[in-house]
This record gives structure tokens, sequence and C-alpha cells, in this order.
């Protein structure tokens, strides 16, 4: 990813603003629990969230798991800040074996709370299977980048690109 992706990444985490019409459209997929874990969603990420479902619609209208999945994928990031965005961002780019010694230290440490985001698709799955998701969208989750399974491969390739 280049540099001007990222600035306007980072410039659009300040952007408060969330289309309200394809919101609309997109809830009327979700259970009353699994719209509660959208609304937490931060407002960048509703956006990319929603930005993942449209384009898992257009790609693949059927698979209706995959977009109950792309609106729900970041749930269990909760709410980070810039810096924690940022510090993964870096992290994972320049030294990602860090991740793994930070999951050791206390959750409420800034470099705990990067760890914990780098774990947000397990996280995701266990609260959509609290919301009671559906069982295969929890399985999309949980199965997010995994190449045997089409969804949850499909699911992290439309993330890394939007």
């Amino acid at each position: 990813m280049g540099v001007s992706y990222r600035l306007r990444q980072a410039l659009a985490f300040f952007d408060p603003r969330v289309p309200a019409s394809s919101r609309d459209r997109a809830m009327q997929r979700l259970n009353e629990d699994e719209r509660t874990l959208f609304r937490r969603l931060s407002p960048t990420d509703q956006r990319h969230a929603l930005a993942v479902y449209e384009a898992a619609k257009d790609g693949w209208p059927e698979d209706e798991a995959l977009h109950i999945a792309a609106l729900l994928h970041d749930v269990g990031k909760g709410r980070p800040g810039l810096a924690d965005r940022t510090g993964l961002t870096l992290t994972k780019t320049m030294a990602p074996w860090l991740l793994l010694r930070w999951q050791l230290l206390q959750p409420d440490s800034r470099r705990g709370r990067i760890a914990r985001l780098a774990g947000d698709t397990e996280a995701s799955a266990r609260l959509a299977e609290l919301a009671e998701s559906r069982a295969d969208v929890v399985e999309t989750l949980r199965s997010y980048g995994f190449r045997e399974h089409t969804s949850g491969r499909r699911l992290a390739e439309l993330d890394a690109r939007l």
C-alpha cells in the first residue's frame, strides 16, 4: 500500500459521515443484535464494512453469509484510536513478530491494545456468535483468510482491497 493510500485512510478517520441510504439497506440483512454490533463500529469502520459488503454483493450475489460477514468483520476491533491503528499498521509492516510478544502484555497498555487489534478476526467471530448470527456467517468470520474456505478467503481479499 502506498503512502497516499495510508494518508487518505488516516484522514478518513476524522470524517463522521456514513452514507445513510446504503447503511439502512445493509442493516435490513442483520438481526437486531448484529445491528447493535455494527452501530458500535466507528464511522470509519462502518464505511469500510459497507464498502466490503457492496463489493461482496457485486462479486458473489448469492453468498449471503459473505455479505453479512462483510458487515461484521471488524466488530472485534472495538473502537481503536488513530494511534493504535497506526501502531498496528507499522508493526505489521516492520516487525510483525512483536505482536506475538505484545499479546502477553496488559491489554490496556498501548502495545497490548495493538496486539489485541491484530487478533480481531476471532473476536469478531465470537461476537457474531453471541449475537446469534447464522453458523455460516460465524464460520466465514472465523475462516477469514484461509485459502481452503471460499467465503473466508473472499472476505480477506475484499478487506485487503478496500
